[in-house]
This record gives C-alpha cells, sequence and structure tokens, in this order.
C-alpha cells in the first residue's frame, strides 16, 4: 500500500527562527553593500521637502533681489542724472585762421590765390561756380563762389565775384551776377584746431528748433520709426530685426533705438556683451522715464559719432555738415542729409571722403526708402541718386603747434580766465596760412644745405609792420612737431642784432651823433671791478682806425660799438630796448653792447616791428577777436600803441638797414630779392647763433638757427638764418620797404673816409641822411672819381 504524507501545523518557533535568518541575511546583504562602496538611495524625507520650499525664504530671496536690483538702477539713474543736469559736453574752442580778404589793390599773387583756395578746399570746376565753395580760372582771372561765414562783426554771406590779378595786386573785383563792383569781399576762415579740451572731441551744438523737418523725418525712418511711441527701448524693432537676420543668415539690421544708441555713445563701450546690452535698455528706460523726447532727439542729434579728422573726433551732424560739406545742416540738399544719415550705420565705412562708392551706396538706400514711403517722387528719388557725392574737404587741423602755443598765452593775457573757461568759445587768429606753408617750406629745404645732419634747428617769426599781428611761427625744423617751440621759448643771445638799437640810441643826440660821426675802431679794452678787463674784438680780428657810425653799421663791427654803448649809457640801450617791445629785465653788462643779451625770436620780431613802424611800437596780437556761444564777441584787455624814441633817429638807423642789405653783410639779398629790404645779420661768440632780422613794406620777419646743446654751428647771421629768410621772403612779401617822408630830414653827399660834405662825384662819397642842421659843415678836400671805387669795395 501506498504509504500517505501527513500534514502537519507549522512550528512557532521554526517560524520565528526563520524570519531571524532573513532579517541576519538582509543585514549582511546591507553591510557588504556598504564594504563595497555602494551607498543605498536614501528615501526623501516629506518634512525636509517642506522646509526648501518654505515661503518665508522665497519672499527674502525675492526680496534680497529686488533690493540689489533696485540699488543698481539707482547707480544707473544717478550717471543719467549727473551727465544730463550738468554739462553733456566739454567743448573746445575752436580755432580759425585769418580770413582772406580781396579787394581793388590787394597785393596778392596768383600762386598765393590758388594756393588759398586750396587751403580752404575749394573744388575747382570747369563751368561757372555753381555752389558754395568752387572756383574756375583761367590765365590771371579767377571766378569764385564763397562760402557763408559768421564773423565777429557778424554774418558773411556767400559771394560769386571774378577776381582779376596783374602784377601781384587785385586789379578788378566785380559781382558776377550784378556786374557791381565789390569793395571788398571776406573768404571763410579755414579751422585751424580746437584748444583747451582733455579730449579730442568736437561738436557744433544744435538746438532741434534749428534742424529742417526733413532731415528729421529721413533719420526717423532710417533708425528709429517709432520714437515718439516708445519707451526707450521697443520690442517690435527687435522682433522685427531679428526676423530678417534669422531669413538673412546674418546680422544685417539692429533693433536699437535712437534711445539705446544715444545710451550707448553717451554712457557704454562698444562691446558686444549680454551686461552691456542690459545696462543699453536699463538706461533708455530711465532716459525716457526722466526727460522729454525733444530733448533725447536733440542730444542724440549733438552726440552721434560720423568719423574722424585726424585726432579729432566727429561728433554729431552740426560739426559732420561743415566738415563733410562745408556749410550748415540747414543749408543742405537733401541728398546730402541722405550721405549723413547713412553714416549713423557706419561711420567709417560709409565715409564720403575716404569710401565714395559706399557713401553713395548707403544713400540711395535712404532716398530708396523715403521714396517707398512717400517722402519723395520716383523722379525725386532718381533725380538725386543720379548726382555724385561731393564733399568739401578741409585743412587738416592741428598742424600748427608753435603759433597755437603763442594763441594760447595770448588768451591767458588779454581776455578773463572766467569767459576762456565757457563753453563753444571761436578764436578768431591772425596767421596767414599762405606765409605760414612759406615759412615752413624755408626752413625745410635750406636747413640741409647748411648742415650736413638733422640736428641744427631753426625758428622763425613773421609779423604784419603795420599792427604786430603774428603772421606765422615755426619753433622746430619740423613746423608740425608738438614739443619744444624755440620760436616762442628758446633764450639765445642775439649778438650784432642789438647794434641798431646801440645807434639808436645814439642818434637821439642829434647834437652829438650822426650817419656820419667818426667813431673809434681801434683796440679797446674795458676796465671792469673784481670781473677781468673786457676787450672786445671785430669779427676779422682786425683795426681800422677812424670810421663813420653808418659804415660801422653797415659792415657789424663790434669796437665801434662797443665804445658807442658805453658813451651814450648801457641805461639808455637797455631803456631804447623797452620803448621799442622789450619786456625783460636786461643787465647793463659792456658786452650788451654787442649783444650778449639772451631773447627768443619772438622777442626779437617785437622790437624790429617798431623799427619797420618807425618807432611806433604795436604789441604783437596772434588773436583778432574771440567769440562766446551765442557768437557774440568778448571784452578784450585793450592794447596800446605807443612811441617812445625819435622817429627822426628810427628812419636815419632804417636808411641804413636798408645799405646793409645792398652794400654791407647782408649784400647778397639786393641780388637775390626783388623787391627793396632792411635787415641786419647777428652772430653770437664762437659761432653758436645765426640770426637775421629785416622787413619789407608789407613783412617782418626774424630766423634764428642753432644746436639746442649750444655748440658752434660754423654759421655767421648771412650764410646761415639770412638764407632762410631770404628763401621765405622772396615768396611773401610783395611791397618794398620805403623811407617814410619827413620834412625834417635831408640828403647830403659824404666823403666816407672822414665824415665832410663832398661833392657826387667824389670817389668815396656816400648819400647819407640827416636831421636838418646836424649834416657836417666842412667840406673834404675829395678826389673826383667814380663812386662805386675804394669806398664801396670796403663792402665786397
Amino acid at each position: 500500500m501506498p504509504s500517505s504524507k501527513k500534514k502537519t501545523a507549522p512550528n512557532k518557533k521554526t517560524t520565528a527562527k526563520s524570519t531571524r535568518l532573513k532579517a541576519g541575511a538582509s543585514k549582511k546583504r546591507k553591510a557588504k553593500k556598504r564594504s563595497t562602496g555602494k551607498r543605498l538611495k536614501p528615501r526623501r524625507s516629506s518634512v525636509r521637502k517642506k522646509a526648501f520650499f518654505k515661503p518665508s525664504l522665497i519672499i527674502s530671496l525675492l526680496s534680497l533681489c529686488l533690493i540689489f536690483f533696485l540699488v543698481y538702477l539707482f547707480i544707473l539713474d544717478q550717471r543719467i542724472s549727473q551727465r544730463f543736469e550738468g554739462r553733456i559736453w566739454q567743448l573746445p574752442a575752436h580755432v580759425y585762421a585769418r580770413p582772406l580778404e580781396l579787394f581793388v589793390g590787394k597785393s596778392i599773387s596768383l600762386k598765393q590765390l590758388k594756393f588759398e583756395l586750396e587751403y580752404l578746399n575749394y573744388q575747382k570746376v570747369e563751368q561757372l561756380p555753381q555752389q558754395p565753395a568752387q572756383y574756375r580760372y583761367w590765365e590771371n582771372a579767377f571766378e569764385i563762389k564763397t562760402r557763408n561765414f559768421t564773423f565777429w562783426d557778424g554774418n558773411e554771406p556767400a559771394h560769386t565775384i571774378r577776381v582779376t590779378i596783374e602784377n601781384n595786386a587785385v586789379t578788378q573785383l566785380i559781382d558776377i551776377y550784378t556786374g557791381q563792383n565789390n569793395d571788398l569781399v571776406r573768404f571763410d576762415a579755414g579751422y585751424l584746431t580746437g584748444i583747451f579740451p582733455a579730449h579730442s572731441q568736437d561738436r557744433v551744438l544744435l538746438r532741434l528748433d534749428d534742424v529742417p523737418d526733413m532731415f528729421i523725418k529721413m533719420l526717423l525712418l532710417i533708425e528709429d520709426r517709432r520714437f515718439f511711441s516708445h519707451w526707450g527701448v521697443d520690442p517690435r524693432a527687435i522682433a522685427r530685426a531679428m526676423m530678417v537676420n534669422f531669413y538673412a543668415g546674418q546680422t544685417v539690421q539692429g533693433g536699437s533705438t535712437l534711445t539705446q544708441q544715444l545710451v550707448k555713445n553717451l554712457f557704454l563701450s562698444q562691446d558686444k556683451k549680454l551686461i552691456r546690452k542690459i545696462n543699453e535698455a536699463l538706461m533708455s528706460l530711465l532716459l525716457e522715464f526722466h526727460y522729454d523726447k525733444k530733448l533725447i532727439l536733440e542730444t542724440y542729434l549733438n552726440e552721434i559719432y560720423l568719423g574722424q579728422d585726424g585726432r579729432r573726433a566727429i561728433h554729431g551732424f552740426g560739426l559732420a555738415s561743415e566738415f563733410y560739406f562745408g556749410k550748415d545742416l540747414k543749408e543742405l540738399s537733401i541728398d546730402e542729409m541722405a550721405i549723413l544719415v547713412g553714416m549713423v550705420k557706419g561711420a567709417s565705412y560709409y565715409n564720403p571722403k575716404r569710401n565714395p562708392e559706399n557713401a553713395k551706396q548707403r544713400r540711395d538706400l535712404v532716398l530708396n526708402t523715403m521714396q517707398a514711403l512717400g517722402l519723395l517722387t520716383v523722379r525725386q528719388s532718381a533725380k538725386l541718386s543720379n548726382k555724385p557725392v561731393v564733399t568739401a574737404k578741409h585743412a587738416k587741423s592741428g598742424l600748427y603747434p608753435a603759433f597755437i602755443d603763442v594763441v594760447k598765452l595770448q588768451l591767458q593775457q588779454d581776455y578773463q580766465a572766467e569767459d576762456l573757461s565757457s563753453e563753444g568759445l571761436r578764436v578768431f587768429t591772425t596767421l596767414d596760412p599762405y606765409i605760414q606753408f612759406e615759412t615752413e617750406q624755408a626752413i625745410k629745404n635750406t636747413l640741409p644745405m647748411l648742415a650736413n645732419n638733422k640736428t641744427l634747428q631753426a625758428a622763425a617769426v613773421v609779423v604784419s609792420p603795420l599792427n604786430g599781428d603774428v603772421l606765422a611761427v615755426v619753433g622746430d625744423r619740423n613746423p608740425t612737431f608738438k614739443g619744444f617751440n624755440r620760436a616762442l621759448n628758446a633764450q639765445r643771445p642775439i649778438g650784432s642784432l642789438i647794434k641798431p638799437i646801440v645807434y639808436l640810441s645814439a642818434l637821439e643826440r642829434q647834437s652829438d651823433y650822426t650817419l656820419a660821426t667818426i667813431l673809434d675802431d681801434s683796440e679797446f679794452i674795458v676796465t671792469q671791478a673784481n670781473q677781468p678787463d673786457w676787450q672786445p674784438q671785430n669779427y676779422d680780428k682786425e683795426t681800422r682806425g677812424d670810421v663813420t657810425l653808418y659804415e660801422a653799421l653797415l659792415n657789424s663791427y663790434n669796437i665801434p660799438a662797443a665804445r658807442t654803448g658805453l658813451d651814450v649809457g648801457l641805461d639808455k640801450v637797455v631803456k631804447t630796448l623797452g620803448v621799442l617791445g622789450a619786456d625783460q629785465q636786461i643787465a647793463a653788462y659792456p658786452s650788451l653792447a654787442l649783444g650778449a643779451v639772451n631773447m627768443s625770436p619772438i622777442a626779437v620780431v617785437g622790437i624790429y616791428q617798431s623799427l619797420s613802424a618807425n618807432g611806433f611800437h604795436s604789441p604783437l596780437r596772434s588773436v583778432f577777436a574771440v567769440l562766446d556761444k551765442n557768437k557774440k564777441p568778448l571784452e578784450r584787455y585793450s592794447l596800446e600803441v605807443k612811441s617812445g624814441v625819435k622817429p627822426e633817429a628810427v628812419t636815419l638807423i632804417n636808411s641804413a638797414l636798408i645799405d646793409v642789405t645792398k652794400y654791407g653783410t647782408a649784400k647778397q639779398l639786393s641780388k637775390n630779392l626783388t623787391i627793396q629790404v632792411a635787415g641786419k645779420t647777428g652772430t653770437s661768440d664762437d659761432f653758436r647763433d645765426s640770426w637775421f632780422a629785416g622787413f619789407s613794406a608789407d613783412i617782418v620777419a626774424v630766423v634764428w638757427t642753432g644746436y639746442d646743446d649750444n655748440r658752434p654751428t660754423s654759421l655767421t647771421g648771412s650764410s646761415g638764418a639770412m638764407k632762410i629768410w631770404q628763401n621765405m621772403v622772396k615768396e611773401i612779401a610783395y611791397k618794398p620797404y620805403q623811407l617814410p617822408q619827413s620834412p625834417h630830414l635831408s640828403k647830403h653827399w659824404i666823403d666816407g673816409k672822414n665824415g665832410l660834405l663832398t661833392e657826387k662825384n667824389c670817389k668815396s662819397a656816400v648819400e647819407l641822411l640827416f636831421v636838418d642842421g646836424s649834416q657836417p659843415v666842412q667840406k673834404s678836400d675829395c678826389v673826383a672819381g667814380k663812386k662805386s671805387g675804394w669806398f664801396f669795395g670796403l663792402f665786397d
């Protein structure tokens, strides 16, 4: 029989044991896992989850972020407020050259008039000039349309004139359209530079009311169509730009508003970073919150960057209009306006001077957009698109550092400091661009012929004999060098340039001295207390016994000059220097009579200007007028023309200085110049300094050359500085110097050997000027013969 299994009930003890075994196995498994480095995933605690999202913590974090954001907004807001409530811009003073003035009889050459037109960047055309700043010429006639310009005495409108020049003078000046004679035509003044700002930015400020409506419409159409409806940031424009760029596959359109562009220009960098874009948006909103739309638009018109003029940044449409087209914004044609508006996208790429083709493409795009929206007809748009891009070129700024130094000095001397600190000044100077150019050329071209090195330096100053206007200044062999200005600051011994002043002091004593007075040219020793004896010598170390004052000056003898200076009194010589314009302390040592006094070229030219004006000293002037931001003249300190010397004595000296350039140490001038001039050479001890000072009827010029380290040059006044002077004057002087007529002066023939009266046919005769009654009464026993014999042979 099969056996049967009996089911038994589970044993409680067995069950409990089994449970304990399972629990132990589980613990072992956990321990094993810990020993192998594996971690079991803990269960998330519902309590912890609740604590992390605690409302009080979220509120605290949000509050902290809000505080930080508000503080950040406050800082940005302060930056905006400080800029807009103070001076938005620090404007430089605009400095201009003297304006060219034409009238019948004006001395000017064909070469100079061409230079002046090119300097002002007038455009040469083949037909009758129709636009401002255009001209044409043939032979000796010019037809010119000038620019409109505002001067110290009001606005000068544009003129269309015909100028005829013959023999270096204007012979005809008529209005082309009326046929009437013009009394005077004044050209616009050439821009020189901006002074006084700490940066290189420049602007011509515009008021919104002065900007043409068409220009505003054009600008908003191209740059920000919803300017008057958005709050500084335009989401629609951003979305539109994103779509256009997406389909184009590149960035072809921006979404920035005018306000954002203004913020970027005034406050931010050009970096394309997210934080910059965030700041731009926030500051734009703040700017719109605080300020009126019209003020924002006006500020934008004056701030936008539109190119470079050398180191000067062109900001604003006002200055850009003048710089690129030579006229005010309100005078621009529609196509010219379109060029400026097109430049906003890229001032360099669309620069009409440098990239006219790019500028034309962008201009035509602006015109087509205007036509599409009904601002122009199809015919108008086509006609304007066919016009060439024509810009008005201007002289490069900042080219005359030595002259600008003189301007700054005079402004500080002649005007109130608080006036000079105001914004937007217009400074009209006396600089003559043509004379400045020829002075620079004479130095640059002549110096290499004087020394075979690049360290020989030079300086020159040219002024007007009539009023002391400073016409040109060069302070370095490289005229554009902005360093040490030798014309203004180099103090060097003037040597024989002082001899005319020594003899002038003597000739004022009319009872004791005349040009025929016999002077002693023999060995001479001056004993000085507590100092070595002083023994002057002539240039050639020779002595000649008795010589006339005239001959001593002509040949620049040292010993007679030293004796004369001591005889009339060195204090008298110092006084004469002061009366003629020297404004420095001068020690009255015996060597003063031979030029042992340090002066700058500009100080010397002031003295010789007084001689050229027959003793009437005019303080040198480099600034003619200064206008404030409202174009009203500033009040200046008055200048007085004074004379403290006898005019007759000056005329006697000048008659001898004419002969210096004919028969004396500067006689080469009469061979190389076509007009009569007067002048004097100067050489300091050991040939360290070479000088020449002289004048015609229309210019006074002083030239110095030497080494900065004061080593000898081997150049005399005639072999060095005079050559520069000659090459300069033959280009800039038109009128010969003539002695003034005086009823108290008369000419007499004198025997050059003894200073006595003689006949004209005496072979040593020379004709000299005398104050009536001072001429010799005794006659010389002179042998008749050719007067060009031995006496004038002394000067060969």
